[in-house]
């Protein structure tokens, strides 16, 4: 029987007889207990069931909530941050429907096209109209609103002008959702900066600052298309180079300033005197260059240089005071005079000195005599001054190979240079002229540096350092403080004297022996090793060969190129070598270009050669690969 009915039944009554009489019923409500504990039970049950459910997803709730909350503020501080951003950017930027209808646009966008205020919220009706109102060619612009109608997909590259004087760069993309095109940004950018400064730049680069004509960089490309096109209709092309006689007269009564003005009026003269198809430029200083196009007949050219010379005589007026000038002009004619800008210069230049030779003030045409007359000394002479100031030469080195290793032990520093033409101008040439006008003493100390500093670059490097041979002439060897340029040179630069070689010619030895010995010692006291050049072309006497302090013997390649054959030559390079080795000195042979020559030498005990057998000159940064894999 259940608990409770039995609990109760005995709080009721104690007559068993009733509880035996009535049994059955008592078990059916014992059985209506014990069902309605089970269907209790079970309610329980499920309401525990259903009221954690309820508590999961009330909890599940308030997470996806708070999930909500936190990315609704995400959401809202990314679209606080992209509106501040789109205000913010350097660009006006318009945002446009797949209609054509204006969606979205910036502060930048609304101040650049005039389009109304908006709180953001509530956009106005904004039209093309706002846009194309602003612009010098709205019809232009036009078109490329009708591209994007044809291909919705397409980017749009370009630039306007705005009324205001403004350039703008401009680029369209569409808005893709999927495959869709749902709109499509324009982004202007204003370039008027960029493009004021690249003008900048360009003038700066090719026109002269003070007169504003072309520099010597435009000449040359105008003067190049000149000749190409002469070139295609046959016609001719006048270079006048035209240069200032006593500039530097009013420079110094009157000052620069004073200078300064003339040289612009100088050159408003000149334009005055010739059209608008020529070119005028200044190269610097007093020079000017004319280039006059479509030529046939040179006579024109002629009453061009005779109305520049009468215009440039009158007076110049300048802070009330009167100056008087002259101009001295040189002429060549394309094509008799020269092919190409660099040759049409030089000898226009050359003829100008002529000019000025005989007398100022008058016009000379090149012709063929000037290269070999005093004209043309005094014309490189002013080159070689001009170069040196401003140091036009340039280094490149020759190797010397050991015969027995074929492996490079030196190198020999040769001077190169190049004229403001670039045109290679022959160290035969200039270096002679360089000892008549004592200028070799500037031109060697150019050397000295130049090799010092090339030395320094290659130890700073970490680079196995080879002796570099310096070339000294005569009258520079004879100049005085020779040693000390050396000494200071190698202090300077802070490399050992055994990595300098001097190479001297026999003339040298016309001098007094005892002196020359002296300079010699003092230069082998520094580690310097001593080198006879061209060996065998000059004095070669076995006296100074014994009383000078020589380390190394060159055989000049004159011996060497007609080494095959030539027994005469076999005999004088057999003798030297013999030579050599019996007064315990090193052999250079110079200018080997056969296998045939280094056989020769190799039986015979020479040590080192170069030539264009093994190397041709290698510009420095080509002995630097050399010496990274030596």
């Amino acid at each position: 029987m259940h608990r409770l009915l039995k609990r109760q039944l005995r709080r009721h009554t104690d007559n068993d007889e009733i509880m035996t009489s009535q049994a059955g019923l008592l078990n059916a409500i014992s059985d209506a207990y014990e069902q309605m504990d089970q269907e209790r039970e079970i309610i329980e049950r499920s309401l525990d069931l259903v009221s954690t459910e309820l508590n999961q997803q009330n909890e599940a709730l308030r997470t996806e909530v708070a999930k909500q909350q936190q990315a609704q503020e995400k959401l809202d501080t990314s679209l606080a941050t992209l509106n501040a951003m789109f205000d913010a950017t350097g660009e006006a930027i318009i945002v446009f429907s797949p209609t054509g209808r204006v969606v979205k646009y910036n502060i930048l966008a609304q101040s650049l096209f005039g389009f109304p205020k908006h709180d953001g919220t509530l956009l106005p009706f904004v039209s093309l109209k706002y846009i194309y109102k602003q612009l010098e060619d709205p019809g232009e612009f036009a078109k490329h609103f009708k591209t994007v109608k044809l291909d919705p997909n397409a980017d749009i590259f370009g630039q306007t002008k705005l009324l205001n004087g403004k350039t703008f760069e401009f680029h369209s993309s569409p808005q893709i959702l999927g495959e869709k095109a749902v709109g499509r940004v324009w982004c202007f950018r204003d370039v008027s900066a960029l493009k004021e400064s690249a003008a900048l730049i360009r003038k700066q680069a090719y026109y002269d600052a003070l007169t504003g004509l072309p520099n010597r960089i435009l000449l040359d490309d105008r003067l190049k298309h000149a000749i190409q096109y002469g070139e295609r209709f046959d016609n001719k092309v006048a270079v006048l180079f035209i240069d200032l006689d006593d500039f530097k007269k009013v420079n110094d009564n009157a000052g620069h300033h004073a200078g300064d003005i003339l040289l612009k009026e100088v050159t408003t003269r000149i334009q005055s005197c010739i059209r608008e198809v020529d070119t005028l430029a200044r190269l610097g200083g007093d020079e000017f260059v004319l280039v006059l196009e479509s030529i046939q007949d040179t006579d024109i050219v002629s009453t061009i240089c005779e109305r520049i010379i009468i215009a440039l005589s009158q007076s110049f007026n300048i802070f009330d005071n009167d100056y008087f000038i002259s101009s001295s002009i040189g002429v060549s004619v394309y094509p008799q005079d020269g092919q190409t800008q660099q040759e049409l210069m030089r000898k226009a230049d050359m003829a100008m000195y002529r000019a000025k030779s005989l007398g100022k003030s008058n016009f000379q045409f090149f012709d063929d005599s000037l290269e070999a007359s005093s004209q043309f000394h005094l014309y490189l002479e002013n080159q070689l001054r001009s170069a040196i100031e401003k140091a036009q030469f340039s280094l490149v080195f020759q190797p010397k190979v050991c015969l027995k290793t074929q492996k490079v032990t030196a190198f020999e520093a040769l001077i190169r240079w190049f004229d403001e033409g670039g045109n290679f101008v022959s160290p035969a040439d200039f270096i002679p002229l360089a000892e008549q006008t004592g200028l070799i003493e500037k031109v060697g100390s150019w050397v000295l540096e130049a090799t010092c500093q090339q030395i320094k670059s290659w130890k700073d490097l970490g680079l196995p350092l080879l002796p570099v041979a310096i070339n000294v002439s005569p009258v520079e060897f004879n100049c005085q403080g020779l040693v000390d340029r050396f000494r200071q040179a190698l202090e300077k630069y802070g490399i050992p004297g055994e990595m300098l070689e001097i190479e001297i010619t026999e003339s040298v030895f016309f001098e007094d022996m005892n002196k020359m010995s002296e300079i010699l010692q003092k230069l082998r006291e520094l580690g310097i090793t001593v080198a006879v050049d061209d060996f065998g072309t000059g004095f070669s006497s076995l006296q100074y060969l014994h009383q000078l302090p020589i380390d190394v013997l060159k055989i000049d390649r004159s011996f060497i190129i007609d080494l095959e054959g030539n027994s005469h030559n076999e005999a004088i390079a057999d003798t030297i070598l013999t030579l050599a080795r019996n007064l315990k000195l090193t052999v250079v042979a110079e200018g080997v270009e056969t296998q045939a020559s280094i056989d020769f030498l190799s039986e015979r005990g020479c040590e080192l050669a170069q030539g264009y057998f093994f190397y041709k000159p290698m510009q420095a940064s080509d002995v630097t690969a050399l010496l990274i894999n030596h």
